[in-house]
């Protein structure tokens, strides 16, 4: 009798809980009532022309409020980085800020995303896409891994749009020369050898390069080593940060390759770049480079100078160029590829409005969005549904486009690592790179004494650099 009695009183409790749970995901994403005013606060990272309040309803704020009226937008600006102020110092600025305005919608560049997720003042967006079945499907997945790795584990926001990068070349040089253009799957030894095999005996004014480092590239010479190194996942400085590693048979390895494109004056180094005149003065842009590694936006640019050719007097012959995957790591060819995941949008855990927020989120990463985008043909980053890029660009052949994306980002620590080489360090560095290498050129020395030389003086940078680093965050 006694479990007869019991058995209801179970059932109601287990109903009763079922209901509290189904309650308590129901609390944190609240249905959104499209016909109740509400006013949205986002936080935008950047003021600049393609950014900022006037490039978001450009980009996004006119479409969506078409679609919900009732909808309205107040824009605040996060703070700039102050350089008179730590590192910590700064991340502490920000996230007072964030507490004190308490935004809707954060749009954060990946340096910034990483800390205010990790201080918890972004919400998990999984049950919201559970609720609203909101598919990531069409969406490339190295981007919402890279968004993963940035909220360690958890998906913080998402991105429209992506960088990436691929290799571009010339065809009338490799016409003109009889080369053999590039093709998918070449290694950078291979490409930088195919490099070598345009002339290099004409005047400084007509000359041609087989390869162009980008012109925006400080300390360049170092700039190829550590693409190459990125490539091959060879880390410059070990896990616990401490250690340089250039000694390394990788690292040895990269300089011989290195030095054997710099005595070939295959490769084109910049020394001095001015700003207001980088279109006008890039060799690849010019057509006397026969190759580049370059990011998705370098297309824009050949085509703003194939206008300026073909609009000169008298009018010049435009460009014909292509792209193919970037080079690949010979032990992992189908992972080899970089990408940058620049905006991210997330919605602000103390937000008062987050089911609005989530609709603004939600329609800038959707279909409908990427669709619409993928009409306009006005350039720009890559956008993250994958599919809608082809329809996008009229500089670039359908099947092209797929290049920056055919070979996938590589993934785990050891890249990681190696992308987290302070900037400070590294610039030094490179400039210790730079005067062991030309010193080799020079005549003056070995490459194994150069790599010996850098693998001293590099050490003793990074020494310093590590002390101060404590010194400045009061570790003793």
């Amino acid at each position: 009798m006694k479990n007869q009695l019991r058995a209801p009183n179970i059932a109601w409790l287990l109903l009763g809980l079922i209901l509290l749970l189904q309650g308590c995901a129901d609390k944190h994403t609240e249905p959104f009532d499209q016909n109740k005013p509400v006013t949205l606060k986002i936080m935008d990272d950047r003021g600049e022309e393609d950014f900022g309040e006037e490039a978001f309803y450009k980009r996004f704020g006119k479409q969506f409020q078409l679609k919900y009226p009732n909808v309205d937008f107040h824009f605040i600006k996060e703070p700039e980085y102050d350089p008179d102020l730590t590192a910590k110092e700064n991340e502490q600025a920000l996230l007072a800020y964030i507490a004190k305005e308490r935004p809707d919608v954060l749009k954060l560049g990946p340096v910034r995303f990483e800390t205010v997720s990790a201080a918890g003042k972004l919400i998990d967006l999984a049950p919201w896409m559970k609720r609203d079945n909101f598919s990531l499907d069409g969406i490339y997945p190295p981007v919402i891994d890279a968004i993963k790795m940035k909220g360690r584990g958890t998906l913080y926001g998402l991105s429209p749009t992506f960088m990436s990068w691929a290799l571009y070349y010339n065809k009338d040089l490799f016409e003109r020369y009889g080369v053999t253009p590039p093709h998918d799957k070449m290694t950078w030894e291979q490409v930088l050898d195919l490099a070598a095999r345009f002339p290099v005996d004409d005047s400084p004014e007509e000359r041609i390069y087989g390869f162009a480092l980008p012109f925006s590239s400080d300390s360049s010479i170092f700039a190829l080593m550590e693409s190459i190194a990125k490539t091959e996942q060879i880390a410059l400085i070990d896990a616990s940060g401490k250690r340089l590693l250039f000694d390394s048979d990788g690292w040895k390895r990269i300089t011989k390759l290195t030095v054997r494109s710099m005595t070939s004056n295959s490769v084109y180094f910049p020394v001095e770049v001015d700003p207001s005149r980088m279109l006008l003065d890039d060799p690849f842009l010019a057509g006397k480079a026969a190759m580049l590694v370059m990011g998705d936006s370098t297309a824009a640019d050949l085509e703003a100078i194939n206008q300026i050719r073909e609009n000169s007097i008298p009018p010049e012959e435009p460009l014909r160029w292509g792209v193919v995957p970037v080079p690949i790591d010979p032990v992992n060819p189908q992972s080899a590829n970089e990408i940058t995941v620049f905006e991210m949008y997330g919605i602000g855990a103390d937000s008062t409005a987050k089911a609005a927020a989530w609709e603004l989120v939600k329609f800038i990463n959707g279909d409908e969005w990427a669709k619409a985008k993928s009409r306009t043909k006005d350039g720009g980053n890559l956008l993250a549904r994958v599919a809608y890029n082809k329809d996008r660009y009229d500089h670039f052949d359908p099947e092209e486009i797929e290049a920056f994306y055919k070979i996938k980002p590589q993934s785990g620590g050891e890249p990681r690592q190696i992308r987290q080489v302070p900037p400070a360090f590294r610039t030094s560095f490179a400039e210790i790179v730079r005067e062991e290498l030309e010193s080799i050129i020079a005549g003056k020395q070995s490459v194994e004494q150069a790599v010996q030389k850098i693998q001293t003086r590099g050490q003793a940078e990074l020494d310093s650099f590590n002390a101060q680093t404590e010194e400045n965050n009061g570790v003793h």
